[in-house]
């Protein structure tokens, strides 16, 4: 049965705590006024925005091994050429030395800031804009800010009764969020500069949850719960990879949240069958970038695909299960089983067998309960 009461109920649960939101509100904001107001950085950042999994309403509660976080865009006005990725990654650290000195390491292609046990930045510089509209949409700050509520506060303040409606209402907001040209980011590592659209992704986002009425957003968290939680190796893929996986597989249309789990787990099966039988990646170009082409699962080896496609085919097989029971008690203990012990238990079943009749101590009184 699709239960869309008891998947009401569990996205909160696996959502970002009231605590961990009012940390990425305060942090992120904190970062961001530091780096404008920054006078040796005042000659090279254009401005900031946010992106990431918070930003796409996609991600899952944190905790002190799976730190909540949140990804802060430096749009700078620094040429890719001659100036070389490493050193482009470099300009920031003074200015992480002096406001976070023991908090910061370098990674590949941002800074990770730890603020918090449960929330960490990822600050993520970037070239200069090729596109004057870009550029300008940048300076002018017309980049919607954002919240990272997840829905939860959204649906209060516009007066609706469900986290689908409120996934719907921020989906509306933000599918003008695509532009026409990616930015570039220098990866110090490799010492050269990749293309990236982040503007693009969260407009993609957003026009598939409204594809999806406002549940796809939901089923890339309770699958993303499920892999952390439930079956966490092989390591990759996970994170956005993972919900690259998901958007590719889940199909337009979906009426619930079950039902969109269960739709996405079959066609994750059907579709890469034959790349996990090989021990072979699959080519998932990433959103928005068309030259050159990139593989959002380059770093997973092949091996490690195929021990993921098997987890997920056995979960496929539960979930259908799950679905496709017509009693709600055994359906939310299989979609418990599925997800775990967070997920929503049903009412004891307190129906006894007796032989013969036992006058009522009581009028019968309705009982509480929850339905599907």
């Amino acid at each position: 049965m699709e239960l869309p009461s008891y998947f009401e109920d569990f996205l909160p649960l696996i959502s970002p705590t009231k605590r961990q939101r009012e940390v990425m509100v305060t942090e992120n904001r904190r970062l961001r006024e530091l780096l404008m107001g920054d006078e040796q950085l005042k000659a090279v950042l254009l401005s900031t925005f946010i992106q990431g999994s918070h930003r796409r309403a996609t991600a899952i509660q944190g905790d002190k091994h799976h730190p909540c976080d949140v990804d802060v865009v430096a749009v700078t006005n620094i040429p890719r050429s001659p100036t070389t990725a490493e050193h482009a990654h470099r300009v920031f650290q003074p200015f992480l030395e002096r406001h976070y000195k023991g908090k910061y390491e370098a990674q590949d292609r941002s800074w990770c800031i730890t603020v918090d046990p449960e929330v960490k930045l990822d600050l993520v510089p970037t070239s200069e804009p090729e596109s004057k509209e870009l550029r300008e949409a940048v300076i002018a700050k017309s980049l919607r800010d954002w919240d990272p509520d997840g829905g939860f506060g959204l649906r209060k303040a516009i007066g609706v009764q469900s986290l689908t409606e409120a996934a719907l209402e921020e989906a509306r907001r933000d599918r003008d969020w695509e532009k026409s040209e990616p930015l570039w980011i220098p990866d110090k590592t490799l010492r050269t500069w990749e293309k990236t659209h982040p503007l693009f992704l969260i407009g993609w986002t957003a026009e598939k949850n409204l594809q999806c009425n406002g549940h796809f957003g939901h089923v890339v968290k309770v699958l993303k719960w499920w892999r952390r939680h439930m079956q966490p190796t092989p390591k990759y893929p996970k994170g956005y990879p993972m919900e690259h996986i998901i958007a590719e597989c889940c199909p337009n249309g979906i009426k619930s949240i079950a039902a969109g789990v269960c739709s996405t787990l079959d066609e994750i099966v059907r579709r890469y069958e034959q790349d996990a039988a090989a021990n072979r990646t699959p080519f998932l170009p990433a959103r928005g970038v068309t030259d050159p082409l990139i593989n959002v699962l380059h770093r997973v080896k092949g091996e490690d695909f195929a021990g993921f496609y098997e987890k997920v085919r056995n979960a496929s097989e539960l979930a259908r299960q799950a679905l496709n029971h017509d009693n709600v008690r055994e359906s939310a203990l299989l979609w418990g089983k599925l997800f775990g012990p967070v997920f929503p238990k049903p009412p004891e079943d307190k129906t006894k067998v007796s032989v013969g009749y036992t006058s009522p101590s009581a009028p019968a009184r309705p009982q509480e309960g929850r339905f599907a």
